[in-house]
């Protein structure tokens, strides 16, 4: 993609952004059709990748929900989770996709409703892995194991890479500085700090904590040795690897903290109930219809790596809310 046409669609984006900071879907008077549906609606992603990948990808979803619901779709990419979390609250978005710990907080503080789960590969839950660049923090010697990089470039080859893991010593992170992703991030933050907190380590006194905004970046952080430790969803060395051959290499994963219920889709309060089962079926929808694709050709995959949904049930976040409270204390 050429700079100017790259220019044209920030400059989009950031216009739907204002946009959306004009909107007041929560209040009265809010224009409605015939069916008593908001006359447009606004989805807010986060980044996962860097904020230029989210953008190239972000109208096929966008697209994809306006043809199925049969109301513009808005698309606008807010810095971090908790710009998310206001826009929903205040009714400046409709739609969100967020991690567990920014849902929990955005449902105790403005009642979003959460309403799917995401699954990758079947699976409703993913843990925090700790990086490394230095193998000496490893008490065996490293692993090599060999994994398909999987390219999120449409035709680009799959590749074989070395990713490397080893059985670590955590306690060495204190006094070190560590990549985190962002403070409402349930594996770039919570599930980690409570790790360190059952340690006896505080994550704010005795770690030098570095909000890097991404899980891409967590991992380049420590790619690039700018930190020493860093972490992020497992396996996130797989979303750069095709950019970094040997990224699998030099940020050796070396602990997990627990497991952590997937993110999902997060609604606006005050929605009609006919509009919020629409919008069910049309994630459930596009994911059942892009089964069969390739990885690198599904929407929500090269987006955040969902392969599937399941309706979200009370209780599912009740762990993130659990660790929520040890942090709180």
């Amino acid at each position: 993609m050429s700079p100017a046409v790259r220019s044209r669609r920030v400059l989009r984006l950031l216009g739907a952004a204002m946009l959306a900071l004009m909107l007041a879907g929560c209040c009265p008077g809010e224009p409605v059709d015939e069916r008593g549906w908001p006359k447009e609606l606004v989805l807010g992603l986060v980044p996962a990748l860097e904020a230029d990948a989210l953008v190239d990808n972000l109208d096929p979803l966008a697209e994809y929900l306006e043809a199925e619901l049969g109301v513009p779709v808005t698309s606008f990419v807010p810095q971090d989770y908790t710009g998310l979390v206001e826009a929903l609250g205040a009714g400046r978005a409709d739609i969100g996709m967020l991690p567990p710990f920014a849902a929990m907080l955005g449902e105790r503080r403005y009642d979003l409703e959460p309403i799917l789960i995401s699954t990758r590969r079947g699976e409703t839950g993913y843990r925090t892995q700790w990086m490394t660049n230095d193998p000496s923090v490893c008490r065996t010697p490293p692993v090599a194991v060999e994994r398909i990089c999987e390219s999120r470039v449409a035709g680009r080859q799959n590749v074989t890479r070395t990713f490397l893991q080893c059985e670590g010593d955590l306690e060495q992170v204190r006094g070190e500085t560590v990549a985190f992703v962002d403070p409402n991030s349930t594996s770039g933050y919570l599930f980690p700090a409570v790790q360190l907190m059952d340690m006896g380590i505080d994550p704010e006194r005795d770690v030098n904590g570095l909000f890097v905004g991404g899980h891409d970046a967590a991992v380049l952080a420590v790619y690039a040795g700018d930190t020493r430790f860093g972490v992020a969803y497992e396996d996130a060395r797989n979303m750069i690897c095709g950019q970094y051959p040997d990224i699998g290499e030099k940020a050796i994963v070396f602990d997990y903290a627990p497991m952590i219920p997937n993110d999902g889709v997060q609604l606006r309060p005050g929605l009609p109930d006919d509009l919020r089962e629409a919008i069910i079926r049309a994630f459930l929808k596009l994911t059942e219809e892009q089964a069969h694709l390739p990885d690198d050709q599904k929407i929500l995959w090269v987006l955040y790596e969902i392969d599937g949904f399941q309706r979200f049930e009370p209780g599912m976040y009740d762990p993130v809310r659990s660790a929520y409270e040890i942090i709180r204390q």
